[in-house]
């Protein structure tokens, strides 16, 4: 019988606070992420007096990239240990301190170690939280927050060349980055506004539907089992008499004194109060043969115990090593790595970031080679980020009414944007290359709102953390692997139409992967289907036994 039945369940707000949440990821975003695309034209004059140049260059983005996506590897279990609102405050600590420490370098190691490493590990915990904060905060709402969190990235690289250029045309190259480390600050004060959804969770009734069954009281087992006598009489035992039964049978040695053979009865009282009845009829010299097999047993058994205990002690240490992996693995949810889709879609999202990294890092040395100056620069940088916040708040709320998945927005999104830059790699002319950059910055805007989404797309919503830190975690080899690669092969060719073709392959290598798993999911389906629906016509039932 089914009763319908009102409860109270705590929903987050979907709005509320948390739209000032989306404002401290907008911050954090804007004092973190935003002076990466500027990297070049910041660092470029430093980085040709070291006589690195475009090597030296992708060698510190891809440190930088690496290392905030390997910060994957503790965010998940430092946000779950403690909040997200401090480890973003820790985050947006660090990435200060990186850039204030990088203003005196005078070496390629220098920036390495301060703005590489140090401040990779700051934009990696600041920036992961944001995600996990809208997460919690927004459902229905969730693509329209994540654009507008994002936006910040955005509104940073629109200004950030411009306020670059504006403080390297006043001051020297180490006060620039001094106030720009000051800026970065923002960052802490957008951390402090992540508070708990649980403070502003809200309560709405739903009717769910109960269905009346009588509880029976557990069925008391127990095993039972049975010793036979010599005499062929059985006894039967519950399994609580069997346990801790000690048989003992004591022969004293001036039992077998006497030459003749004798009767030696002997009782034995068992734990269950039964009596059992021995006669034994020996001889001398058949006890000393007795005697001989019983010490001979006796260190066999010993022997035996000795064996087993080792045995046993072999067995809790592999038991005890196991136990610990796999807590660590249920901590670190491992057991996604297990998922094929998952992986194919870590490795569209690397991909795709790789060739994304790579292009922010390549297009103002790319334009400074056509002569181009630090003002072209700096505006057609600033063009191709106004569309790409333009992107960032008008397609997310239409993506949110309709049925596409994230996964076919994402890689519509990147393949537009790696078309587009391949079209750019054959222009040499200002007004082409700033058509172009606007339209690729309106892709670009498209594929980077629904990048995190592919991700909450895929998770359950309880092991989001993981999904994200597993995620940065795949992006950070990806990039460690192909980011100095990318710029090797560039000043090898000595080309950067090349170097931008190269990277509009990578992300076409991600088309290729996924509809290979749409093809293989759906042979997959059509074979289970097939079965089932002669089962269905034939009316059989389907019965599953276990031996």
């Amino acid at each position: 019988m089914k009763t319908r039945k009102n409860q109270i369940k705590m929903v987050p707000p979907d709005g509320g606070w948390g739209w000032l949440i989306v404002l401290g990821s907008s911050l954090i975003n804007f004092s973190t992420r935003a002076i990466e695309p500027s990297f070049g034209l910041l660092f470029g004059d430093l980085l040709k007096q070291l006589g690195v140049e475009t090597t030296g260059a992708s060698l510190v983005i891809s440190t930088l990239g690496g290392i905030v996506n390997f910060s994957g590897l503790v965010v998940g279990p430092l946000i779950k240990k403690y909040t997200y609102r401090k480890v973003a405050i820790l985050g947006g600590a660090i990435s200060t301190a990186a850039i204030l420490l990088t203003a005196p370098a005078n070496s390629m190691l220098h920036i390495l170690i301060t703005f590489g490493v140090l401040g990779g590990i700051g934009f990696g915990l600041a920036t992961a939280c944001t995600l996990v904060g809208i997460n919690d905060y927004f459902s229905k709402k969730k693509g329209q927050a994540v654009g507008l969190s994002m936006t910040g990235t955005a509104v940073g690289f629109m200004l950030m060349p411009q306020i670059v250029r504006y403080l390297l045309d006043e001051y020297d190259f180490r006060s620039a980055l001094l106030i720009i480390g000051a800026l970065s600050l923002h960052a802490v004060v957008g951390a402090f506004l992540f508070q708990p959804v649980s403070w502003h969770k809200k309560a709405v009734m739903i009717e769910v539907e109960e269905e009346a069954n009588t509880l029976l009281p557990p069925e008391k087992k127990s095993r039972s089992g049975s010793i036979e006598t010599t005499n062929g009489v059985r006894h039967n035992l519950s399994s609580p008499n069997l346990e801790g039964r000690k048989n003992l049978l004591n022969i004293p040695s001036s039992a077998f004194s006497r030459k003749e053979s004798l009767i030696s009865n002997v009782s034995l009282l068992d734990d269950a109060g039964n009596t059992l009845h021995i006669q034994q009829g020996i001889t001398e010299e058949e006890s000393d043969k007795e005697l001989e097999k019983i010490t001979v047993n006796s260190y066999v058994e010993e022997t035996s115990i000795k064996n087993n205990l080792k045995d046993k002690s072999k067995n809790t240490i592999t038991k005890s090593v196991k136990n610990h992996l796999s807590r660590f693995s249920k901590f670190m949810d491992l057991d996604l790595l297990t998922d094929g889709v998952y992986l194919n879609i870590l490795y569209g999202l690397s991909m795709c970031i790789v060739a994304e990294m790579n292009f922010k890092l390549i297009v103002p040395f790319f334009l400074s080679n056509l002569g181009f100056t630090h003002s072209e620069i700096a505006f057609a940088l600033s063009s191709m980020a106004v569309s790409d916040i333009c992107a960032r708040i008008v397609v997310p709320p239409i993506m949110d009414r309709i049925t596409f998945s994230r996964r076919a927005t994402f890689i519509f999104g990147s393949i537009s944007v790696a078309l587009g830059r391949s079209c750019l790699a054959l222009q040499t002319t200002i007004g082409p290359i700033i058509t172009i950059l606007v339209i690729i910055g309106f892709f670009r805007g498209i594929s980077l709102t629904s990048f995190p989404l592919v991700l909450t797309e895929y998770s359950s919503g309880n092991n989001f953390p993981s999904v994200l830190g597993l995620s940065m975690v795949s992006r950070g080899i990806f990039i460690a692997i192909f980011g100095p690669l990318s710029g090797y092969i560039r000043d090898v060719t000595n080309s950067y139409p090349l170097f931008i073709h190269s990277q509009t392959i990578l992300i076409t290598s991600v088309l290729i992967a996924w509809i290979i798993e749409i093809i293989i999911l759906k042979s997959k389906n059509n074979k289970q289907a097939v079965p089932h629906d002669l089962q269905k016509e034939a009316g059989d039932k389907v019965t599953v036994t276990k031996a």
